[in-house]
């Protein structure tokens, strides 16, 4: 059954044969390859044992390319693809066969679908061959988060089979798709299940990017020769959501704004330059988009921030995990605090993340990403931006630290957890919470809330103390805070007084000191709701 399908071992190099076979790179392009590379590891840490071939395999989003772009070539292009389908149990061909043909074998279909890892589409293209891939994420070692994740089915001839924990990714394809298009086709896999819209295709991506081009350099939309922001600002548009960028050129800025809204599951665009560092001072190689999937929260303490020394949960990320179109699906990219050096003197250094990509010396690991800017496909009545609760709370920590100081537990212990949830989220959370009285717990439960809601908590050993809720579909010019729930009920009531003394005893002085300031709104709700 070659013709249809084979079955074959997962061992070093079985990959590589593959492709040798399946499309028409040259071997020493397939050692280049770093996809290669990547999945190969990917399949020997996960334990991977027998790979299906599904050969003329007919893919959506390569079928609409095809038509939009391949078709029309006089070389003739292949419509169908192979997908490979990645297993941890060992079988062979005349298992698969036996069950298929329904003989009592061995193996089963329920076998299969307990062992199944996910698939990975091979384009029949000259280079760019990596077509829609879902893999399982890498077993949970406690740390690493991956809040986009969804499930993905595959049926392999009758055989229902799930991607339990994926997202999927693909290889940019220099004709109608290049980073950026791969990137935003990623985050609409994660978008359009949390905000319920269509997921285009690359070419789709594309042609929306560039529907109205007024660069005279830029005279058409295939090839493809990349995208800039607003070309990708209009991509999302597109698809109903609204753009929102945030320069993150710190690496503060870039751990805390990623995490506020990827905790919700949002995905998102992160552009830099990389540079090779091979020679001082180190290469500009140009521009780079990879989309933001997770995140690696060790158990340390955070790093203090600022001369108050505000402690940010998100402070303490020292990974991020990127779809990146060149390397493969949830990529690391970590803060390792090595810096590109522009200046033999060290005047110039900025902050950088590792990669996998290789420098001029193929040495894997030897370019760098520089962070410049985020962008974000937001729902449009997610209105008030993260900026606005991390800097309210940052003064309102102030005041809560000389709370905490009269409270052994809490005092020089506790962080601050920020981030966008729902109220369903939250409420499920709630409901499930021990530390609250039952009362106060059926109050908020039946309460009316906003859908989308900024999360502000004071964290002590993992336990929430308080949490401040911001509704984030009201107007910055608004007074956005929605309710503060005390869960430690010693410090909440000393929180109250303290605030309210503080009006009641010098309020000239407290008001001169915050009545401009963007916590203000917060201390006139203790005011009025207490």
């Amino acid at each position: 059954m070659d013709d249809v399908y084979s079955v074959l071992p997962c061992l070093p190099g079985t990959l590589k044969d593959i492709l040798s076979k399946k499309s028409t790179l040259s071997s020493d392009q397939l050692d280049r390859k770093l996809h290669v590379r990547y999945f190969e590891d990917y399949f020997r840490d996960v334990n991977a044992k027998t790979i299906v071939l599904e050969n003329n395999y007919i893919d959506h989003d390569y079928t609409e390319d095809h038509a939009e772009y391949y078709v029309r070539c006089f070389k003739s292009y292949k419509r169908k693809c192979t997908r490979l389908h990645i297993f941890k149990n060992e079988f062979t061909c005349d298992d698969f066969d036996g069950l298929l043909a329904g003989e009592d074998a061995n193996l089963t279909a329920q076998l299969l679908k307990d062992n199944y890892l996910g698939f990975i589409v091979v384009k029949p293209l000259p280079r760019t061959v990596f077509g829609r891939t879902c893999l399982e994420i890498y077993p949970d070692q406690g740390t690493r988060y991956f809040p986009i994740t969804r499930s993905y089915s595959a049926n392999l001839f009758g055989i229902q089979l799930t991607v339990r924990k994926s997202l999927a990714f693909q290889e940019q394809d220099n004709i109608v798709a290049a980073c950026a298009t791969s990137a935003l086709w990623s985050i609409f896999q994660g978008t359009g299940i949390l905000f319920q819209h269509a997921i285009p295709s690359p070419s789709a991506i594309t042609k929306a990017a560039t529907e109205h081009i007024t660069d005279g350099e830029r005279t058409r939309a295939f090839p493809s020769k990349g995208l800039d922001v607003i070309e990708m600002a209009r991509a999302i548009k597109k698809v109903e959501l609204e753009p929102y960028t945030v320069s993150v050129k710190n690496e503060y800025l870039l751990k805390s704004t990623s995490y506020a809204y990827l905790h919700m599951g949002i995905p998102m665009i992160l552009g830099f330059p990389l540079y090779d560092t091979y020679k001082v001072p180190h290469k500009d190689m140009g521009k780079h988009a990879v989309s933001l999937t997770g995140y690696n929260l060790p158990n340390v303490d955070p790093v203090p921030f600022g001369s108050a020394g505000f402690k940010l949960r998100a402070n303490k990320i020292d990974k991020l995990y990127a779809h990146d179109d060149q390397i493969g699906p949830f990529a690391r990219m970590e803060f390792d605090d090595q810096p590109v050096i522009l200046d033999i003197n060290g005047l110039d250094d900025l902050p950088s993340l590792s990669t996998s990509w290789p420098d001029v010396n193929d040495k894997i690991g030897g370019a760098r990403a520089v962070p410049e800017l985020l962008l974000l496909p937001l729902y449009h009545k997610i209105r008030i931006p993260y900026g606005c609760i991390h800097d309210q709370i940052m003064i309102f920590d102030t005041l809560f630290d000389v709370v905490a100081s009269n409270h052994l537990d809490v005092c020089g212990d506790y962080e601050w957890d920020i981030y966008l949830t729902t109220v369903n989220e939250y409420k499920s959370e709630l409901l499930e919470n021990t530390d609250i009285s039952p009362n106060i717990k059926n109050r908020y439960l039946i309460s009316g809330m906003p859908k989308y809601i900024w999360r502000a908590s004071v964290v002590n050993d993992k336990r929430v103390i308080i949490d401040i809720l911001f509704d984030a579909t009201d107007l910055e010019q608004g007074s956005y805070v929605d309710k503060v729930i005390g869960y430690s009920g010693d410090v909440y009531d000393d929180l109250k007084n303290h605030v309210l003394n503080s009006f009641n005893v010098d309020k000239s002085f407290f008001e001169s000191r915050y009545r401009k300031t963007k916590v203000w709104p917060l201390l006139e709700w203790f005011r009025e709701n207490l």
